[in-house]
């Protein structure tokens, strides 16, 4: 479960541990279900301690609850551990979730980025704040992918294709009718249906481009259409996101290709040369 040292910390929150169990989780964390004498708790652990990841997620999860999106609530926090509350499993709500998520797509935020940094999956997530949403995606999000990728290197067989595609992105993606709130990570993995309902799990917030969170929760397995519906109740359709929606769900198959390699780097590039 963890080290010595680390059980030791936890067991101040949660008193004997009555039971364990592993939990699915995503590819960076180990999840593990910790039935206890204070209660039941979610405990994520890491075998490669990331310095500061950690602490990040927590600073997501309880600034995201300021904005009254449902989040688990944090019980501790180290670089070596997460500990949250447990929610026991309930029936889906595809419809309170999209309302939610529009909700906080609603608040309008002075400049894109936030005031610290993240993590996307177990990479460094810069979110430096800046005026211009596309200076923004650029510098924040596609180059820092690329250059980890090698792709922006001239000994890169692509590089010319990419150097493209950034000089040209000024004139594809329009700043957008105001800068939103958004969850930074949000696939059908990161949406928990609990009891009490709808949880946005294991966040990388930032604020920018409303359509590219709603590009995200296409990509890995589209959500339910009841999500949708009544996310365009609150937060209108967009007719932009037909011409956005590939540019959008680069930065996460970069991240994918630096995190995992296989087909993602491919896809992105696919996804690239509607753009390039």
């Amino acid at each position: 479960m963890a080290n010595r040292h680390t059980e030791t910390e936890i067991l101040q929150y949660t008193g004997k541990i009555l039971q364990t169990r592993g939990l699915h989780g995503g590819d960076i964390s180990q999840v593990t279900y910790l039935r206890c004498e204070k209660g039941d708790f979610v405990l994520k652990t890491n075998d490669k301690t990331i310095s500061g990841m950690f602490p990040a997620e927590a600073e997501g999860l309880r600034f995201l609850a300021k904005y009254h999106l449902p989040v688990p609530e944090v019980v501790a926090v180290s670089d070596s551990y997460l500990l949250l509350l447990y929610y026991p499993p309930g029936k889906p709500d595809p419809a309170n979730a999209g309302r939610h998520l529009a909700r906080l797509h609603a608040h309008k935020i002075p400049n894109c980025g936030l005031p610290f940094d993240n993590f996307i999956g177990s990479l460094p997530q810069i979110n430096s704040p800046t005026s211009s949403w596309t200076e923004f995606y650029i510098m924040r999000r596609l180059r820092p992918q690329l250059e980890r990728l090698g792709c922006l290197s001239k000994s890169h067989p692509d590089f010319n294709f990419w150097s493209r595609l950034l000089n040209r992105l000024p004139t594809v993606a329009a700043e957008p009718e105001q800068f939103s709130l958004l969850h930074g990570d949000l696939w059908s993995g990161n949406l928990y249906y609990s009891v009490d309902g709808p949880l946005f799990i294991d966040p990388a917030p930032y604020a920018g481009d409303r359509l590219v969170e709603i590009a995200f929760t296409e990509l890995f397995g589209r959500f339910d259409d009841r999500f949708y519906h009544a996310y365009y109740e609150v937060m209108p359709w967009n007719e932009s996101y037909r011409e956005l929606k590939k540019l959008y769900q680069l930065y996460p198959l970069l991240v994918h290709a630096n995190l995992f390699g296989g087909s993602y780097y491919r896809s992105a590039r696919e996804f690239a040369a509607s753009y390039a």
